[in-house]
């Protein structure tokens, strides 16, 4: 993904929702310009990086490697906010499904945020937290669905256990009256 393959499935399944009409033709056209542009910035950086001295590229990776770093941070922070403002640690009843949480919304930042686009008048925060939100929003759901479940198995598994037991008395009384 580093040399922008994401363009490519990006632009497909761009032209895809177009052609089945999900989308419409002002959309398309500023979604295809945008992968277009990227595609043209992501070149003109490699062959840039390809014509630097090892010496140059040393230190751009020394300064890429740390911008990296202070971007990771900054995301880390965005996304402890996000958890604060829901309030996750202290409802949650497994702390470990908030690192969880946590950990698939820097994933999903860490995933789009080379979708971007500063051309548009957007504010990069907002952009970052509405991943992490979405995100975060979508674990929670995950998580209500898995102990719904649990909890739905476990009775069921209760209740075929008591009829089924014979050496259970729990259900003996349903029998008798």
């Amino acid at each position: 993904m580093i040399n922008g393959d994401w363009c490519a499935s990006y632009l497909q399944r761009l032209e895809n929702k177009f052609t089945k009409g999900k989308i419409t033709q002002d959309k398309y056209e500023a979604a295809k310009q945008f992968i277009v542009n990227k595609i043209s910035s992501i070149q003109n950086v490699q062959a840039e990086y390809e014509s630097m001295t090892p010496e140059q590229k040393r230190e751009y990776r020394i300064k890429f490697d740390k911008l990296k770093n202070e971007m990771c941070e900054y995301f880390l922070k965005i996304i402890n906010g996000r958890v604060n403002s829901f309030r996750l640690r202290t409802s949650m009843k497994n702390y470990e499904d908030v690192n969880d949480i946590i950990q698939d919304a820097f994933i999903t930042v860490m995933t789009y945020i080379n979708r971007y686009n500063d051309a548009q008048a957007t504010s990069a925060f907002a952009y970052v937290t509405q991943l992490a939100t979405n995100s975060i929003l979508f674990s929670l759901n995950e998580i209500k669905e898995r102990e719904e479940k649990m909890v739905t198995g476990l009775d069921f598994y209760e209740n075929l256990n008591t009829l089924d037991d014979p050496h259970s008395t729990d259900g003996l009384n349903k029998f008798v009256e």
